[in-house]
């Protein structure tokens, strides 16, 4: 599986969202995307360097500084839901702890670019799998945000 920042990554992203904008009824100008974990990073890391959607959600990523660099470039309002107590031992690691996932919050908020935030308690990387209580709050947060942004 490719790092989050790789060329093969941005590739596969990339061609998933052409793929996507050419199904049946699809509206090219309403795309969203969504990630877990490594798929968080790469989600966010073409959302920084190419844009071309209108909306992005975030689900236990990981937030190297580069990404705090590049934060002015948003162009699509961002969800991030993220565990507090996301570890390396369950499936995390350095980059998806809870402060570089606040550090990256603070430059979105900084540079003035729409960001919401749901830390949950005692959430690990993999709590929405492991949790039905946050599987639930996930699911809704992320229809509401979705159809938020995506409706006309």
């Amino acid at each position: 599986m490719p790092g989050a920042t790789s060329p093969e990554a941005m590739k596969s992203v990339d061609a998933l969202l052409r793929a996507v904008r050419t199904l049946p009824g699809a509206r090219p100008d309403r795309i969203g995307l969504f990630g877990h974990s490594r798929g968080g990073g790469a989600s966010l890391n073409y959302v920084l360097r190419v844009g071309g959607v209108q909306a992005v959600v975030l689900n236990s990523a990981g937030y190297p500084s580069q990404f705090v660099d590049l934060s002015a470039r948003l162009t699509a309002p961002i969800l991030m839901l993220h565990g507090k107590a996301d570890d390396p031992a369950d499936g995390g690691s350095a980059l998806s702890n809870i402060q570089m996932a606040r550090d990256f919050e603070s430059a979105v908020r900084a540079s003035g670019k729409p960001v919401e935030t749901v830390y949950y308690e005692g959430g690990r990387h993999n709590g929405i799998f492991s949790s039905p209580a946050q599987y639930r709050d996930e699911v809704q947060r992320m229809l509401a945000f979705l159809q938020r942004h995506l409706r006309d």
